[in-house]
C-alpha cells in the first residue's frame, strides 16, 4: 500500500517542477501590486530578490489541465474497484495484489517518457495506473477476511490503511528532494526510484504471502488454530459464493459507510492532489519544503489511524460499549473535526504556520476513521467483504474524479487567489458534515443477516472447522463413558466425545 500510493501521488509534487508556470507569474513590474492585493499572499523576499526561483518546467499545463490529468487516475480506479473482488476470487488475492503492484511499478517507470507526448497519452497512463491500483483494495480485504482474527481486525486493517498514508509521507518529500537534486533531469528520477522499489517488493511478496492460513507452508500449528478459531464467520472460503446484492443495495448500514467514505474521500483526495499546488502558489513554499509539509500532514494521519485502530480494539475488548457505538463515535470525530479546521482556515489567511497547523490537525482528526469506517465492511459482511468493499470504495472514489476538476475550475486563471481556495475549503467542510450526519444516523457494525453463510456458526461450519483442525493434526478425540441418573431415577451409561486440542 505504501508503494502504490507512492506511485500515485509522486506526480502531485513532481507536477510543480514539471509545469512551466513562469508565464503566469508576473513579478517584474507588478510585485508591489501583488503584495498589496488582499486576495494574494505576499511573496517572500527570497522570491522577490531571486528570479532564479521561478519554476521553468517543460509543460504548459493550465490548472484545469493539471486537474484533468490528476483526476483521470480515478476513472480506471473506480471501474477496477467494482470487478476487483470477483477477480480476486477467481485468480487468488495474492496473485491479483502482487500482479497489480508489479504493473504499477512498470507504469511508474514509464511516466517520464509518456509525459513528453501530448496530454492525452498522460491521461491514458494515469487511467491505466488507477485501474491496476483499484485491484489492490478488494484483494487486500479478501485476504484480511481470511487472515484477521476478529479481536485484532481494526488494528490489522489500520496498519494496512496506514501504508497508504505512509506512502504519501515517504514519497512526497523524496519527490521534492529528487526534483531539485535527482538524476535524469531531476523530477524523472522520482518515478524511476519509486518504480524500481516495486520490483524488489514483488520478490518479497511471492515468498511471504499466501491466500489462506491453511495454504501457508511455514505457519505454526498454534497460529493456524488461533486464526481458524477467531475468524468466525468466513465459513468455507468458497470461490464462487454469490453475493446477495439485493440485500446489499437495500442495506442502510452499507450505504451509510459508503457515504461516509465518499465524504471523507472528497477532502482527502482534494488535499492529496492539490495541496502541493496550494503550498506553492498561495503560501509560496519552495518545493523541498513543500514536500516535507505534505509529509507532516500525512504523517499525522498515519499516527492517528494506528492509534485509533488500536484504541477501538481495546475499548471493544473491554465490552463497555457496543461495536456500533464505538464505530460511530470515532467516525463522527473523524469527520466533524476536520470540518471545523477547514472553517477556521479563512481566519488565518496567509499565516503559513497557522494554516499548516490547522491542516495538520485536520488530517490527525480524520485519522480517527481507523476506529470508524475502516473495518465496518468486514464487520457487516465478513463472507463478502472484498466484493462489497470494492463496490463501496468505487462509489467513494468518485470524488477522485470530481474534486481535482472542481478545484481546477475554481483556480483557472486565479490559482494564487486566496479567496478561490477558501471556496474549496468551505465545500470540503460541508461535505464532511454530511458524511458525519449520515453515518451517525444509519451506520452499524453488526453482522447482517445476509452478511455471511451463517451469522451464528452452524453445526455444519463447526464440523468443517473441526475436520480442518483434525487434518492439521491439531485435534484428537477421546470417547469417555460415565454414569448418570436419568429422570426416571435409574442409573444409565452415557458416552461423550472429548476433543483435545494439541498445542
Amino acid at each position: 500500500m505504501c508503494l502504490i500510493f507512492g506511485h500515485r501521488v509522486c506526480l502531485n509534487v513532481a507536477m510543480v517542477a514539471m509545469v512551466n508556470s513562469s508565464a503566469e507569474i508576473e513579478l517584474s513590474e507588478n510585485d508591489d501590486n501583488h503584495n498589496k492585493d488582499n486576495n494574494h499572499c505576499p511573496l517572500p523576499d527570497l522570491v522577490l530578490n531571486n528570479t532564479q526561483n521561478l519554476k521553468k518546467g517543460t509543460y504548459a499545463w493550465t490548472p484545469y489541465t493539471q486537474g484533468v490529468i490528476l483526476a483521470s487516475y480515478f476513472y480506471g480506479y473506480v471501474v477496477a474497484q467494482i470487478i476487483g473482488g470477483r477477480i480476486a476470487d477467481y485468480i487468488g488475492a495474492k496473485r491479483l495484489f502482487g500482479g497489480a503492484t508489479l504493473l504499477s511499478s512498470i507504469l511508474t517507470c514509464f511516466t517520464p517518457v509518456i509525459s513528453t507526448l501530448p496530454e492525452i497519452h498522460m491521461i491514458v497512463l494515469r487511467i491505466a495506473l488507477g485501474f491496476v491500483h483499484g485491484m489492490n483494495y478488494p484483494s487486500a480485504y479478501t485476504l484480511f477476511a481470511r487472515w484477521a482474527p476478529v479481536q485484532e481486525r481494526s488494528t490489522l486493517l489500520s496498519i494496512c490503511v496506514i501504508g497508504t498514508h505512509f506512502g504519501v509521507v515517504m514519497s512526497m518529500p523524496l519527490t521534492g528532494y529528487l526534483c531539485d537534486n535527482g538524476f535524469a533531469g531531476g523530477w524523472p528520477s522520482a518515478f524511476y526510484v519509486l518504480g524500481a522499489a516495486g520490483f524488489l517488493w514483488f520478490a518479497l511478496w511471492l515468498f511471504f504471502v499466501f491466500d489462506t492460513p491453511a495454504k501457508h507452508p511455514r505457519i505454526s500449528s498454534f497460529e493456524l488454530e488461533y486464526i481458524q478459531r477467531n475468524v468466525l464467520y468466513v465459513s468455507k472460503e468458497k470461490q464462487n459464493v454469490s453475493v446477495p446484492w439485493l440485500h446489499v443495495i437495500r442495506s442502510p448500514p452499507v450505504w451509510a459507510v459508503t457515504v461516509a467514505k465518499f465524504c471523507g474521500a472528497w477532502s482527502f483526495i482534494c488535499f492529496q492532489s492539490k495541496l502541493p499546488a496550494y503550498l506553492d502558489e498561495v503560501l509560496h513554499l519552495p518545493i523541498q519544503k513543500n514536500g516535507f509539509v505534505n509529509a507532516l500532514l500525512f504523517g499525522a494521519l498515519c499516527i492517528s489511524i494506528v492509534i485509533s485502530g488500536k484504541a477501538s480494539d481495546f475499548i471493544r475488548s473491554k465490552g463497555y460499549f457496543r461495536t456500533t457505538t464505538i464505530r460511530k463515535s470515532f467516525e463522527t470525530i473523524a469527520l466533524l473535526g476536520p470540518a471545523a479546521c477547514m472553517v477556521a482556515i479563512p481566519m488565518v489567511k496567509c499565516d503559513a504556520n497557522a494554516v499548516i497547523a490547522l491542516l495538520t490537525s485536520a488530517m490527525a482528526l480524520f485519522g480517527l476513521c481507523g476506529g470508524g469506517d475502516v473495518s465496518v465492511i468486514v464487520d457487516l459482511a465478513p463472507d463478502f467483504a472484498g466484493k462489497i468493499f470494492g463496490v463501496s470504495n468505487a462509489i467513494a472514489s468518485i470524488p477522485g474524479i470530481l474534486a481535482p476538476v472542481v478545484a481546477g475550475y475554481f483556480l483557472e486563471g486565479n490559482k494564487g487567489d486566496v479567496q478561490q481556495w477558501l471556496y474549496i475549503f468551505y465545500v470540503s467542510a460541508g461535505i464532511y458534515l454530511i458524511g458525519a450526519v449520515i453515518f451517525f444516523l444509519f451506520g452499524s457494525a453488526e453482522v447482517q443477516s445476509w452478511g455471511s453463510s451463517s451469522t451464528t456458526e452452524s453445526s455444519e461450519s463447526k464440523t468443517e472447522r473441526t475436520l480442518s483442525m483434525k487434518e492439521s493434526n491439531l485435534v484428537f478425540t477421546v470417547p469417555v463413558i460415565f454414569n448418570s441418573i436419568g429422570d426416571d431415577g435409574l442409573k444409565k451409561n452415557e458416552t461423550t466425545i472429548l476433543e483435545i486440542t494439541r498445542f
